[in-house]
């Protein structure tokens, strides 16, 4: 499917009526107006960036603000485009345009409900073309004098509408909290078009991401907004509790049937584990260099909740983290989860593991990948889209299986 209709999929089918079409660079045509209109960056065949066509001032702003989350070259180009939009320059020769035939329809757009929601007459928004098996469409919202107002998220399909929904509901337990680590606070959860949306608020404007000289997470930082709680077994944690009952359903899927079934003797071996291991409140879920930032004062802030989870074994997002960084420096077929845990044995430590813990936490944090990949792959009907393939989710986890013995 073609980028623009993906992204058209995401986030103005659900839920719109015949009053709303999608065109690029589309002639005047009687009974049509335009609501939107967004730069096609770097085209429309490929795009990967919408801008809307706004005042020079706000498309500068859509461009650079938070620059300090981007790397080197994507900060340069981006510079470059917002200096060439500063002074009214265009910014593609193509432009796609959101039309519809009245008020009212407009008003039935996601960003027109969203700045609605949030007391604004109207509001501006910049995103990203995503295409692959997790996607989902995520807003910078920008109001008329190029202010920073938040981000939204919305839900298109089961899988998106369920990343909505978890996060929204875990940001009203962690979110706006003040401590050692920090997550955005909820501005709005409502449903659009029968499909749930989120809105947070905007980071702070000067942080950095957590790469280079910044450092990695503290084990304090780790355990702020999760903190450990009690002592059980692994296999009466809420968590992994929730990973057998999803694990039931993708033995019957055809796709991930194999799958599934080497993750589920790995399950059983957790299971059976019956020493007490620690177990926090809450883990994020999906803690990474690209989902965390730091303010010059050092403040950490973590954000996308939408994988987080309430008690589960301890220090797993420490694992998550260690394997994140991998992911991004070499391929997936040489990172070892032993090594992983390994980097992360004095968060884990900080938790209250002995060795053997530290096995557990390996173990479920394999776990938890084949998981959530084999849901991705059982949802798209194939694997053509998701990070990781079968046999190296196999390898996963057998190497899990040693490490919990």
């Amino acid at each position: 499917m073609p980028a623009l209709d993906i992204l058209a999929q995401q986030l103005w089918s659900p839920g719109l009526g015949e009053g709303t079409r999608i065109a690029v660079d589309p002639a005047p045509e009687s009974g049509w107006q335009d609501a939107e209109r967004y730069w096609l960056l770097p085209g429309a065949e490929h795009p990967k960036l919408l801008v809307p066509l706004a005042s020079p001032r706000v498309q500068q702003a859509a461009l650079t603000h938070y620059r300090g989350l981007r790397r080197a070259p994507a900060n340069l180009a981006r510079v470059a485009l917002g200096a060439g939009a500063r002074m009214g320059a265009p910014l593609s020769r193509r432009q796609l345009a959101v039309q519809v035939r009245s008020d009212a329809d407009a008003a039935e757009l996601p960003l027109a409900k969203i700045a609605s929601e949030l007391g604004h007459e109207h509001l501006f928004a910049t995103f990203g073309v995503r295409t692959g098996a997790n996607r989902k469409t995520t807003m910078q919202l920008l109001d008329d004098r190029a202010r920073a107002i938040g981000y939204a998220k919305l839900g298109w399909n089961s899988t998106a509408d369920e990343y909505v929904t978890t996060e929204s509901h875990a940001l009203r337990q962690v979110g706006g909290r003040v401590g050692l680590m920090r997550a955005p606070r909820l501005l709005a959860s409502f449903r659009q078009g029968g499909r749930p949306v989120l809105v947070v608020e905007p980071l702070p404007a000067g942080v950095r991401g957590v790469r280079g000289e910044q450092a990695a997470p503290s084990s304090a930082e780790l355990f702020a907004l999760g903190p450990v709680e009690r002592m059980t077994r692994p296999g009466s944690t809420i968590g992994l509790r929730a990973i057998a009952r999803r694990l039931d359903v993708l033995r019957a899927d055809p796709t991930t049937r194999t799958v599934a079934e080497r993750a589920t003797a790995l399950l059983r071996r957790l299971e059976a584990h019956s020493e007490p291991v620690p177990v926090q409140a809450r883990w994020h879920g999906d803690l990474t260099p690209w989902n965390c930032a730091r303010e010059a004062d050092g403040q950490l802030w973590a954000w996308d909740w939408e994988s987080s989870e309430p008690d589960v074994v301890a220090g797993l997002d420490a694992v998550h983290w260690e394997f994140s960084v991998q992911r991004e420096a070499i391929p997936v077929d040489r990172i070892s989860l032993t090594a992983c845990v390994g980097r992360a044995r004095h968060h884990l430590a900080a938790a209250g593991h002995d060795r053997v813990g530290h096995g557990i936490v390996g173990a479920v944090h394999a776990l938890t990948v084949v998981e959530r990949a084999a849901t991705l792959a059982a949802r798209e009907g194939g694997w053509q889209r998701v990070w990781i393939t079968p046999v190296q989710l196999a390898r996963l986890v057998d190497e899990a299986m040693t490490l919990v013995g």
